[in-house]
């Protein structure tokens, strides 16, 4: 269960990095004529789209590691996936060229916002559930991480659950940035923002180990203990 702690701490760190992309989404949910049990859900719904479309991108990807794992590629998975989260660190540049190249992704979901305001209000609960929905789809270095993470699951299950779990670790931030947005200061939120690389390296090293066969309980299990649908014989 080491991929829990992980997708956890990956989201409870990268909350802070949310805080500058999502923060004002979450600022500026149109809820303010609502009583605070309204607010409540109001925010509530909003997550729950935002946490669906983390899970549906990791249900996809999850299962495209699911291929990888048959074909006996899990380990360089792994492997791969934490070298590209450490580069993403050490190389800024790679996530600015991938940011380029999700303009399209921008522009489709904007589209795509639009209709759906078309039909519901954005005050509504369907309103403000789409408005998450469509927040979970939105380009983000971040997300992509998380996602390099559900590859590694080989499962589609399992990386819908590694996507949910990364989803839960960014709630305490978002959601109190919701109703305490007032009580954030800028100069706070650059100072715990610097721990978010900090955080990439680690999970990242820690794919790495994973994807080694080193025999460390939890840490670098054996081979056989990640590959899916492996089983032991005794003789």
């Amino acid at each position: 269960m080491m991929w829990v702690w992980m997708a956890l701490g990956l989201g409870l760190a990268g909350s802070l990095h949310c805080v500058g992309m999502c923060g004002p989404i979450a600022l500026s949910l149109p809820i303010g004529s609502r009583s605070a049990l309204g607010k409540v859900r109001g925010v509530a719904v909003q997550n729950t789209g935002r946490l669906l479309a983390y899970a549906l991108l990791g249900l996809a990807f999850g299962s495209f590691g699911r291929g990888l794992s048959l074909a006996g590629w899990h380990r360089w998975i792994s492997i791969g996936a934490g070298i590209l989260m450490m580069a993403s660190v050490l190389i800024p540049a790679l996530l600015g060229k991938l940011g380029a190249a999700s303009a399209g992704i921008q522009r489709s979901l904007s589209h795509l916002k639009t209709l759906w305001f078309s039909r519901f209000k954005p005050s509504s609960d369907a309103g403000l559930f789409g408005y998450g929905l469509i927040n979970g789809w939105l380009p983000c270095g971040l997300v992509y991480t998380a996602v390099l993470g559900s590859l590694t699951q080989a499962s589609a299950l399992n990386g819908a659950a590694f996507m949910l779990v990364f989803g839960a670790g960014t709630l305490p931030v978002l959601v109190s940035l919701a109703g305490l947005g007032s009580w954030v200061t800028p100069a706070a939120l650059g100072k715990v923002r610097s721990l978010v690389p900090v955080a990439v390296l680690v999970i990242g090293a820690l794919f790495i180990l994973r994807g080694l066969d080193l025999g460390i309980p939890f840490i670098s299990p054996p081979s056989a203990a990640l590959s899916p649908g492996s089983a032991q014989s005794c003789h």
